[in-house]
């Protein structure tokens, strides 16, 4: 059984009548005819599906992020790319300059051979038919 209790309200309702008993808002006058009435509107719900938010967003939008993302992967690629073009050129130069430095110094090797002063007496006493000089042969010109 629920017990109901009572207390006096002021502006004719009776002493003897429940709590709860009149209506919210009586004691404002009603809105004359002619006004608008004001409708109070729901909240939305808090969660929204996902086509709704996908409606509320502009094609527009969505394109431009799509090619700012396109974008950024090709410039990826393209700069991997000539990361690997730059690495083969300098690896193929680094090549060349080891075999021109081989070279240079097999060319100084025969240089050294072709200069040294024994082949040069060799050359001149067979080829060119010299002879070395004594001492009785020097004039001490003055």
């Amino acid at each position: 059984m629920t017990n109901l209790v009572y207390t006096p309200r002021a502006r004719g309702i009776a002493s003897n009548e429940p709590i709860g008993s009149q209506r919210p808002y009586d004691d404002f006058p009603e809105l004359p005819a002619d006004e608008p009435k004001i409708s109070i509107k729901k909240k939305k719900p808090q969660g929204e599906t996902v086509e709704k938010v996908i409606k509320r967003i502009p094609t527009f939008y969505v394109i431009i992020f799509f090619t700012v993302i396109t974008s950024c992967a090709v410039l990826i690629v393209w700069n991997t790319l000539q990361v690997n073009q730059l690495t083969y050129r300098k690896s193929a130069l680094e090549s060349k300059i080891e075999l021109q430095e081989q070279r240079i110094i097999k060319l100084k090797a025969h240089e050294m051979r072709l200069a040294a002063p024994d082949r040069i007496r060799e050359l001149a006493l067979t080829k060119l038919k010299m002879t070395e000089s004594t001492s009785e042969d020097e004039i001490i010109v003055q």
